[in-house]
C-alpha cells in the first residue's frame, strides 16, 4: 500500500495480482493481465497499462511522476516495445512474453511482493 492505513482499489488489484507466490511467472503475470484488462476486450490498452504502473509507483512510494516517470509515457514506451500485432495495445501473448523475456519490465510490472 502507499502507508496510507487504506486500500484503493488499485492497491487491491495490484495485492490479488501479485500477491500470490505459489503460481508460476507466467501464472502470475496470466492474472496481471486479467485483472487489468478493465474493459474485458483481452487487450492492454495505454490507459489500463498506464493504471498498473501508478500502482506500482504508489506500492513504491514514487512521488515524482514527471518525465521519464510518467505513468503514460512508460506505458507508450511499454507497448511499443511489446506489441507485436501493430494495434498499439497489448494482448495477453504479448504481455506475457514481453515481461518474461525483458526482466526491466517484468520487474517494474511484477515486482515481488
Amino acid at each position: 500500500t502507499n502507508h496510507d492505513e487504506t486500500i484503493d482499489f488499485n492497491e487491491f488489484l495490484f495485492l490479488a495480482a501479485v500477491g500470490n507466490r505459489t503460481g508460476s511467472l507466467e501464472e502470475r503475470l496470466d492474472i496481471v493481465f486479467d485483472l487489468w484488462d478493465v474493459s474485458n476486450d483481452g487487450l492492454l490498452d495505454q490507459n489500463e497499462l498506464a493504471h498498473l504502473i501508478s500502482a506500482m509507483y504508489d506500492r513504491a512510494g514514487v512521488k515524482n511522476r514527471q518525465g521519464d516517470q510518467d505513468p503514460h509515457k512508460r506505458a507508450k514506451e511499454i507497448i511499443k516495445k511489446l506489441d507485436i500485432t501493430g494495434d498499439k495495445k497489448l494482448n495477453k501473448d504479448e504481455f506475457i512474453n514481453g515481461c518474461k523475456n525483458d526482466e526491466v519490465i517484468r520487474k517494474l510490472l511484477i515486482p515481488d511482493p
